[in-house]
């Protein structure tokens, strides 16, 4: 497409709205037209611009929420086409015999999302608490195989949350990761000492914006900002839809200062992160790599999350090739995750119990490399 060229202040503009044009002050104005100034046109041109871009992204909000009605596809409105759905995504609780038969022999590896898939999705981020059986849980499955969190949440915070030594951590939507406890590894391949933080240099600049955002977004009622070390987050769960395009200003105003640092949307949160080409996707990468798994065809990574910022990671899987993303979710939505599974009581109840339940090929083969 064709760059337009600069306006010249002899040229005319026209701009239809509301049946009314807009042409320069220094033209002559036909009837039916209004005058004003150039500057005053690239403003209204700027204003009209950016409406539309916050009503692009108060309808992203809305989907990011996938109870909200609007968020579900039209495509997906009847039972026909949910099943379609489904079987294109079947439950992993289902299939389960069929992902230990693709795992047979190879190792296992498990990556799992904090909120939303061992803690159900509340409020109050600060109080995402996961269930003692959900604990034990996780425990028993970092006997049989290696196990990783992945989340958006700052790694000191969900540490807190999980407390458990033995996992390999990876906060900050994998900006942070840090591997067990000394003495707390089973892993021969893994360093005790792993330890990677591919963006050191933006913590001065995410604490800046952090103070920013609690002034900014202090007159929105139920906004909660939270520092995440490497990257900041905003909660709009709380906040009122009529007030979500002020929310969007707010935001933007702030990250406009700083040309380093990018916007994305999560699960009715928005998240500033900083502009280098890092995500879940490549925080999994890295633990394999570090795992000794990097360039292995004899590992199967197991990925469950419940949102967009996770779909990085089932991609990153699809196009390995191997291993299977699943999508913890009650509705339907577009993923790049092979299985679902409606809840984190699902996940824990049922799927990731029966992996730690079951001495497959694979766990045998893992558990003959633990010291």
């Amino acid at each position: 497409m064709e760059k337009p060229n600069r306006m010249s202040e002899s040229q005319n503009v026209v701009v239809s709205e509301a049946a009314r044009s807009i042409i320069p002050n220094n033209s002559s104005a036909p009837p039916g037209f209004i005058s004003i100034s150039k500057k005053k046109l690239l403003k209204n041109l700027e204003i009209i611009n950016d409406g539309e871009r916050i009503n692009a992204w108060v309808d992203s909000m809305r989907a990011s929420s996938p109870t909200h009605p609007k968020s579900l596809p039209s495509s997906i409105s009847s039972e026909q086409q949910l099943s379609s759905w489904i079987m294109q995504h079947p439950s992993a609780l289902e299939m389960f015999e069929k992902i230990t038969e693709a795992s047979g022999g190879k190792q296992i590896v498990i990556f799992l999302d904090y909120d939303g898939t061992l803690s159900p999705i509340v409020d109050d981020p600060d109080r995402a608490f996961m269930s003692s059986k959900m604990r034990r849980t996780v425990k028993k499955l970092a006997k049989c195989f290696p196990t990783a969190i992945v989340t958006g949440r700052c790694l000191d915070k969900v540490y807190n949350f999980v407390k458990l030594a033995e996992l390999y951590y990876a906060g900050s939507h994998g900006m942070d990761i840090k591997g067990p406890a000394k003495g707390f590894s089973r892993h021969k391949r893994v360093k005790q000492s792993l330890l990677y933080q591919p963006a050191s240099d933006y913590l001065p600049m995410i604490d800046e914006v952090y103070r920013q955002l609690l002034e900014k977004t202090k007159s929105t009622p139920g906004v909660i900002v939270e520092n995440n070390k490497f990257c900041a987050s905003v909660h709009f769960r709380c906040v009122d839809e009529k007030k979500w395009s002020e929310l969007v200003l707010q935001v933007r105003s702030v990250l406009n200062e700083y040309p380093r640092l990018k916007l994305n949307q999560g699960r009715k949160v928005f998240e500033i992160r900083p502009m280098i080409e890092w995500d879940k996707g490549k925080a999994l990468e890295f633990l394999l790599e570090s795992l000794g798994f990097g360039n292995s065809n004899n590992v199967f990574p197991v990925y469950i999350g419940d949102d967009r910022t996770d779909e990085d990671a089932f991609k990153l899987l699809r196009d390995r090739g191997e291993g299977c993303g699943v999508l913890v979710s009650k509705f339907p939505k577009d993923t790049d995750a092979s299985y679902y599974l409606q809840d984190p009581s699902e996940a824990s109840d049922e799927f990731l119990a029966t992996i730690g339940g079951v001495e497959t090929n694979a766990a045998k083969s893992v558990k003959r490399m633990y010291v």
